[in-house]
């Protein structure tokens, strides 16, 4: 079960967790709704003994359910003119497109902003996960002094923040002071003192094995997977010459129509095992754009994991950090963190056929509201090595996550001891690099972050 006070998801979410049961929102590769994490997540009773208690908490979130960005609404929009034209007729599973209208006015689309309408509107999301996570920490936030919280600049984060802020603070915070939004731009200029290390890693924006690596593994497979299918919609499209992009962009609509209207079409247009093709092509695309297939992902994540390390040393700071990013600045961190790393030492993945057994699946790490949460925990008694402790555990989307290869302790379930994850983060960051150095940046370029801190 979910912890309590924690989970956002609608209840019909549960079923698909307990009976292991087919749900679509699984196989979005993150463009669907916020879904708690169930891949590799032992349900059980994350509760801390009485003994014990949170004393600081670290969340980087990924932005609220929004519209498609301006890239794909683009395609969205030529290919629907495509299927539109005279010459084109409909039938069978794409019929529907005689009477049905995009989710966004095409002459006035809302590209890349939350949605505010719908059972999943981004909006609403923000703020109840603002609130459901102020039932846990309400006991981490100050009276006498703001609590500082930040987001990288995109307008759909900053949008994120405030309606979470809203939700968490109340929706009087800037009115009272009782909390500051700091927005970090995304300049390419910030070196390591940044929320986005993509945008600043100025090699990995240029090199063929940087931010479009990526790219090109998952048009190897869209071109792969979308063949049959194209051949199988032509029938229902006669007239038509369907691209894998154009598969592709069908698929995507499916994800980006439920979080506008709450429901689509398109879903029911693919098989399970095409849903299947396409959860990994998502994968694909992260893994090799920003996780473990890419060499500068590590020394990416490690920047925000080792600023929340050394907030961690703070003995006295019994506070909250909130940071609001993309989904390709969370993944980064999961590469550091190896939680999914495949078990051979070479990272990699094919994309000319689908690997059932990988353990990287995305779809719910980084779905819109997508979060890490790192809890520092306090024990005063009862430990026999001490009579005062500190453990971390880490959260993905409600899913209590075990750190591979570190020593759990036994009386909080995944938790280890706050010297060892010290000791790992610090590893990781020895093992990947110096960020300025991977990144060819000056040496007068900032080396960390700074800003984190209340």
């Amino acid at each position: 079960m979910w912890r309590a006070g924690i989970c956002t998801g609608s209840g019909f979410l549960a079923v698909a967790v307990l009976t292991n049961a087919w749900h679509l929102f699984y196989h979005l590769g993150g463009n669907g709704p916020w879904i708690p994490k169930i891949d590799g997540v032992k349900y059980s009773n994350a509760s801390l003994p009485e003994y014990c208690s949170v004393d600081q908490v670290h969340m980087l979130s990924r932005h609220a359910e929004r519209y498609p960005t301006k890239s794909a609404g683009g395609r969205h929009l030529d290919l629907l003119d495509r299927l539109h034209d005279p010459n084109v007729t409909l039938t069978g599973a794409l019929s529907f497109l005689e009477t049905w209208s995009y989710f966004t006015e095409p002459l006035d689309p809302a590209f890349e902003n939350l949605t505010a309408n719908g059972p999943y509107a981004g909006t609403h999301q923000a703020f109840q996960t603002g609130k459901a996570l102020r039932q846990n920490y309400d006991h981490l936030v100050p009276k006498a002094r703001p609590t500082k919280f930040w987001s990288c600049g995109a307008s759909r984060d900053v949008q994120t923040a405030r309606y979470f802020g809203d939700g968490f603070f109340g929706p009087d915070w800037e009115a009272t002071r009782a909390a500051e939004l700091i927005v970090i731009p995304e300049d390419a200029n910030r070196g390591a003192d940044t929320l986005t290390p993509g945008d600043t890693c100025s090699k990995y924006r240029t090199a063929p094995t940087g931010h479009d690596y990526g790219y090109g593994k998952l048009e190897q497979w869209q071109k792969v997977f979308t063949k049959p299918i194209a051949g199988r919609l032509v029938q229902d499209a006669v007239g038509m010459i369907f691209s894998h992009l154009d598969i592709y962009s069908m698929m995507e609509m499916c994800g980006f129509e439920i979080l506008a209207r709450g429901g689509s079409p398109w879903c029911d247009v693919f098989t399970h095992e095409e849903w299947l093709h396409f959860e990994y092509a998502r994968d694909l695309l992260h893994f090799y754009r920003a996780g473990p297939g890419n060499s500068y992902a590590g020394a990416m994540g490690w920047l925000w994991l080792n600023a929340t390390k050394d907030l961690m040393s703070n003995d006295t700071s019994k506070d909250v950090y909130f940071s609001f990013v993309h989904d390709g600045d969370i993944v980064p961190v999961m590469a550091t963190l190896q939680i999914l790393n495949e078990r051979l030492v070479l990272q990699d993945l094919p994309t000319n056929h689908m690997r059932e057994d990988r353990r990287w699946r995305t779809s719910d790490v980084v779905p819109m509201g997508g979060r890490l949460i790192f809890e520092r925990i306090v024990c005063e008694q009862g430990i026999k090595t001490s009579s005062k402790e500190h453990f971390v555990r880490l959260f993905i989307n409600d899913g209590l996550m075990k750190l591979p290869g570190l020593p759990s302790v036994q009386h909080i379930e995944h938790a280890l001891r706050l010297a060892d994850f010290q000791k790992f983060i610090t590893s990781r960051g020895e093992f990947f690099g110096d960020f300025r150095e991977i990144c060819s940046l000056p040496e007068d370029a900032a080396h960390r972050i700074t800003f984190l801190h209340q």
